[in-house]
C-alpha cells in the first residue's frame, strides 16, 4: 500500500513569503537541513514512545503538526503507531512519501498538504480521534499568538479526551535570557547556511536571516537569502496558551532522549494533557 497525499492547495494570499520561498521555491536547499536531523530521531521518539507508555498509550493514531519530510511520523509508525502528518510543503511531503517506502510503513503513514491553521479542514477524512499530538523543532510562533492558539484548540477538538501533546526541541526566551548567539554558521555537503539573528527581549520577537552559500573549496557563491521574524514562548507562556486551548501542561524536559530536566540552557519539550 502506498503512502497517501491529498493535495489542498495552500492560500497564497495568507501564506508569508519567506514560507512560500523557503518551503516551497527553494526547498531542496531546506530539505538538506531537514535530513541532518534525522539520525537523531530515534532517541527523540524513544524519549516520547517511555512517556507515552506511563499513561497507558503504546500504540495509536498520531498527528504530526508541520511534519517537514516526516522524520518524526515515520518513526512512530516504525514504533506501531498510525500517523497523520500536516505540512504546508509538497516537496517536503513527496519526500516523506519516499522515505515511509524505504523505511516499510508506507501502510501507516499519511501525508496531507496544508495549512495547519486551517487543520479541521486539512484532515476532514480521518475519523478517528487521535490519541498523540507532536510539533517538533520551532514550529509555533511565527504568524500571531492567536493563530498558535487556534492551532491547539483544532488539535484538542480533533483529539480524544486524555491524548498527550509533544512540542517538542523548541527554542525558548528562558534560553534566549542567557544564551543569544547573534551569528552562527552551519555547513553541510557544499552548502553554507549563514544564520543572523536579532532579539528583541521586551517582545521576546527574534528576527532571523537565513543566507545560503555553494562552497567549492575557499570560495562561496550566494545562492539565496531569507528573512523572517518569530515570537519565541517561554514556558509558562506557552504553557498558559496550551491550557485556553484544553491542553494542560504536565511535564516539561530539557530534552526527550535522556528525560533531562528543561533548564535555561536547555530547548523546550512540553508534555501536556487533553482535558
Amino acid at each position: 500500500m502506498k503512502t497517501h497525499i491529498r493535495k489542498a492547495e495552500p492560500n497564497a494570499k495568507n501564506m508569508s513569503d519567506w514560507v512560500k520561498k523557503l518551503f516551497i521555491e527553494r526547498s531542496d536547499l531546506f530539505l538538506k537541513f531537514l535530513d541532518l536531523r534525522w539520525p537523531r530521531t530515534e532517541e527523540l521518539v524513544n524519549g516520547m514512545t517511555k512517556i507515552l507508555g506511563n499513561y497507558g498509550i503504546s500504540s495509536g493514531s498520531l498527528l504530526d503538526l508541520c511534519c517537514g519530510n516526516g522524520r518524526v511520523s515515520i518513526h512512530m509508525a516504525m514504533k506501531g503507531f498510525k500517523t497523520v502528518g500536516v505540512d504546508i510543503s509538497k516537496p517536503f511531503l513527496e519526500n516523506a512519501r519516499t522515505k515511509a517506502e524505504q523505511h516499510g510503513v508506507s501502510d501507516r503513514t499519511t501525508f496531507l498538504q496544508g495549512d495547519v491553521r486551517k487543520l479541521k479542514k486539512v484532515v476532514w477524512n480521518v475519523s478517528e480521534p487521535f490519541d498523540v499530538v507532536v510539533n517538533v523543532w520551532t514550529s509555533i510562533g511565527y504568524t500571531s499568538k492567536d493563530d498558535d492558539l487556534n492551532i491547539f484548540e483544532q488539535a484538542r477538538e480533533l483529539s480524544r479526551q486524555g491524548a498527550i501533546l509533544f512540542i517538542a526541541e523548541t527554542m525558548h526566551a528562558e534560553y534566549l535570557s542567557v544564551k543569544f548567539t547573534p551569528t552562527s554558521y552551519t555547513e553541510l555537503d557544499n552548502i553554507l547556511m549563514l544564520e543572523d539573528r536579532k532579539y528583541d527581549p521586551t517582545t521576546s520577537n527574534l528576527s532571523t536571516s537565513w543566507i545560503f552559500y555553494n562552497k567549492r573549496g575557499q570560495n562561496l557563491r550566494f545562492l539565496d537569502r531569507v528573512d523572517f521574524e518569530n515570537h519565541i514562548y517561554s514556558l509558562s507562556e506557552l504553557s498558559s496558551l496550551l491550557r485556553k486551548a484544553r491542553w494542560e501542561t504536565i511535564a516539561s524536559y530539557g530534552n526527550l532522549s535522556t528525560l533531562q530536566p528543561m533548564s535555561p540552557l536547555t530547548s523546550l519539550n512540553i508534555v501536556a494533557k487533553a482535558q
